[in-house]
């Protein structure tokens, strides 16, 4: 009786292993499950182009970052009493915002390929895109509001504002 329960006993151990074909097609998937959440990841944290992500394809992920935790159609702007000063009175560019910048006098150049936009906000998407600043070309950083992620910028005669993020500080160009 001792012999066949151990007769029974490697008979059902050889049964639970796997052939060596079973084991490759099981490494085989965990592989690919591994590479899709690899590029899923990927995809999410360095796509820069339009469209790239799920939604409204107008807008990237990376200037979306910019404006995370804000509610649309708010405006960070404090009431005042006073009246409005003329563009003329103030050595600063006009905002369309109304968002406040810490001036700075430095150059700047994108980490990767970054929309320059005509407001501080992705609320318009590509509309508000005036062009793209690559890395390797600079840009002059006047403005940086470190409490909403934006910097404003004086590149080919305009005031344009890019996510701060995706700048990097250079030397003056030559």
């Amino acid at each position: 009786m001792r012999r066949n329960y151990e007769d029974d006993r490697a008979s059902a151990l050889e049964e639970e292993k796997l052939n060596p074909m079973q084991l490759l097609i099981g490494m085989v998937v965990l592989v690919i499950v591994v590479v899709i959440f690899c590029f899923a990841v990927w995809k999410i944290t360095h796509a820069n182009h339009a469209g790239t992500l799920p939604g409204t394809g107008t807008e990237s992920s990376l200037d979306s970052i910019a404006d995370w935790g804000t509610q649309p159609g708010s405006t960070d702007a404090v009431a005042s009493s006073e009246e409005p000063t003329s563009s003329e009175d103030t050595s600063e560019p006009e905002n369309p915002l109304g968002m406040e910048f810490d001036s700075v006098d430095e150059y700047v150049t994108a980490k990767d390929v970054t929309n320059l936009r005509s407001e501080p906000s992705t609320d318009q998407g590509q509309l508000t895109v005036v062009t793209q600043l690559s890395n390797g070309q600079s840009a002059h950083r006047t403005g940086i509001n470190a409490d909403t992620g934006w910097s404003r910028l004086e590149y080919n005669g305009q005031v344009v504002y890019a996510v701060s993020q995706y700048l990097t500080t250079v030397d003056m160009p030559q």
